[in-house]
């Protein structure tokens, strides 16, 4: 019996642990901070595409809507994410010109969510997107 009360015990301090370093990972994240602060601030171009792009894609806007507005994005990108930005534009539009069976071969490519990822994170720790939309989560 001491030695269960032990291992629970054991097992609280573990879980406590694990529970601040979540709490402090999380408010860290959720800051708004850049951790990369030693980047450059994006253009307002940059900024106000990747905006629009996740709020004309949350309405479903069309494929050549999207692509309009990440030319937009690819051509003010910051250098540290550009290829990022050019990889995706660039496959949207061999996903728009793609037929049916065409585009299933390429959805779910991990290069490309590794380069929406990079540009997503860009956007969100350079564009003061937590100042702009209190409560919004971006």
């Amino acid at each position: 019996m001491v030695v269960r009360s032990l291992r629970v015990a054991r097992l609280g301090r573990v879980a406590l642990v694990l529970v601040a370093l979540g709490v402090l990972v999380g408010s860290t994240a959720c800051s708004g901070e850049d951790p990369s602060s030693s980047l450059p601030r994006p253009k307002p171009g940059f900024c106000e595409a990747a905006q629009r792009y996740d709020n004309r894609v949350e309405r479903r806007a069309s494929l050549t809507e999207q692509i309009t507005i990440l030319e937009k994005l690819a051509r003010n990108a910051p250098k540290d994410v550009k290829p990022d930005a050019e990889l995706f534009l660039n496959r949207m539009r061999a996903y728009q010109a793609a037929s049916k069976r065409e585009r299933k071969k390429l959805q779910g490519d991990p290069k490309v969510a590794q380069a929406v990822d990079a540009v997503n994170r860009r956007a969100q720790n350079g564009c003061d997107f937590f100042k702009r939309q209190p409560g919004s989560g971006l």
